[in-house]
């Protein structure tokens, strides 16, 4: 077999801290000799690991928006057609390389562990179990079937199917979930965001007792709450965040490798990449009536827009009325990467029109509207206005979050992409070329 790095990838970055409790500064070493790692290396190691996927989880933030038709381009920069990508394309390589990148790490993490043979440090291979299914989520979402590496090889791997993805993502997290620890605080991963990526994968299959089930594990714990307020909302989004709403974060507190949300959509000088699109800054926000269940006074539009229809200041940079709420470090804002309220759209949406999903959604509105529909008139819903209603929450709760393409692609919803114009290929990413070049991997339909 051919012997190449079939990802692209030249070196092996671990990132090392001397940190011992927090996810602050790093320090990066050359490849590290797996022989001489002992237990006195883990606790650094997996402060890095975290690092690395802070990185990857920068790569793929605002994705799924701009795919998704929630943005158009800020000022100074271009959006022309914001589905279309192509094998070539710098945002499609880049995903991709970053995927692969931080896999290598997390699989160097679970052969070192598997070395040490050190039952102290089973919630430590809960974490990277988690995290290499986190990174198949985001490869499978986008690509369908792609190459499966359990282990750190130089040898080409050729794409597995699509369902032998989904199959490795289940697989990963069941043993997270059989050895990763209780929640303790959102900045590490635990049992409640292993249960809300196993919704997330069980919606994809539309396993709809299965995401209830794990929707509920959560909801059980009785850790996590919605915020009741604007402020309360924008207060999720700000450093160090001390929300009860965010049930797994990443802190993005790295001094030496900064991923500035702020610069992305509501910088501090004269020009940035994305605003809302021109529709959504007037309309997302707006008071609305599906069936007969109406809504009005949504808590989050302060939170997300000002006056100005260029900035979405949902990610604050610390500049007083650019945002909602003050910031300790604007460079600072965490990504998020599971919050309570998609943990109850989620059982709602399996639950599907009813009673069931009223009574689940009740609270989630509340909390959402000054003036919320009763759920009666939730519960009278019929299939088609079921669905819209909860698409469009899922719009407006996680605008700028990357959520929407997937949400669309995964509903069948693709009608609701106005600039697709029948393409619908699309709606898998291209195989970069440069990694179909270098693997011989076949080319998903219509590139």
């Amino acid at each position: 077999m051919k012997k190449i790095i079939n990802i692209g990838i030249f070196a092996m970055v671990l990132l090392l801290s001397s940190c011992e409790s927090a996810l602050d500064s790093i320090v990066p070493k050359d490849k590290i000799a797996q022989s001489t790692l002992t237990v006195n290396d883990i606790d650094r190691l997996r402060n890095g690991v975290y690092n690395e996927m802070e990185d990857f989880v920068w790569s793929v933030y605002f994705d799924f928006d701009i795919k998704g038709e929630n943005f158009k381009a800020g000022p100074g920069f271009s959006l022309i057609d914001p589905v279309s990508m192509i094998p070539a394309g710098a945002d499609v390589d880049g995903i991709w390389r970053s995927a692969y990148l931080r896999l290598r790490s997390v699989n160097f993490m679970i052969e070192t562990l598997d070395k040490l043979n050190d039952p102290k440090f089973e919630t430590v291979r809960g974490e990277m179990y988690f995290f290499r299914a986190l990174i198949y989520y985001h490869l499978v979402t986008r690509w369908g079937g792609v190459p499966i590496l359990k282990m750190r090889t130089y040898d080409v791997v050729q794409r597995s199917t699509e369902q032998e993805v989904w199959n490795l993502i289940i697989s990963d997290l069941e043993v997270s979930e059989s050895n990763i620890g209780e929640f303790k605080e959102k900045w590490y991963a635990s049992k409640p965001v292993v249960y809300g990526l196993l919704a997330k994968v069980y919606l994809a299959q539309n396993n709809k007792e299965k995401v209830i089930e794990y929707c509920n594990k959560v909801i059980d714990l009785n850790k996590f709450v919605q915020v009741t307020s604007a402020t309360e909302y924008a207060t999720m989004f700000v450093a160090s965040s001390a929300s009860k709403e965010v049930i797994f974060g990443l802190l993005n507190n790295n001094s030496t490798n900064k991923h500035l949300i702020y610069q992305k959509v509501n910088d501090v000088d004269g020009t940035w990449e994305y605003a809302a699109e021109s529709s959504l800054f007037s309309s997302l926000y707006a008071d609305y009536t599906i069936g007969g269940a109406t809504f009005a006074g949504d808590k989050r539009k302060t939170a997300v827009f000002s006056t100005d229809a260029n900035r979405v200041i949902k990610f604050p940079n610390g500049k007083s009325g650019q945002q909602l709420v003050a910031t300790t470090n604007a460079d600072y804002t965490p990504l998020n990467v599971l919050r309570y309220s998609e943990i109850l759209l989620m059982k709602a949406e399996a639950q599907g029109a009813g009673a069931d999903a009223a009574a689940t959604l009740k609270p989630y509105f509340t909390n959402r509207y000054a003036t919320s529909p009763a759920e009666a008139s939730i519960a009278a819903l019929n299939v088609t206005d079921f669905q819209n209603l909860i698409l469009k929450e899922r719009r407006k709760e996680f605008f700028g979050e990357g959520q929407w393409w997937y949400d669309l692609k995964r509903t069948g919803r693709t009608d609701l992409l106005t600039t697709l114009n029948g393409r619908n290929f699309l709606m898998y990413y291209p195989v970069p070329q440069s990694q179909k070049d270098i693997a011989g991997y076949t080319q998903n339909d219509g590139y």
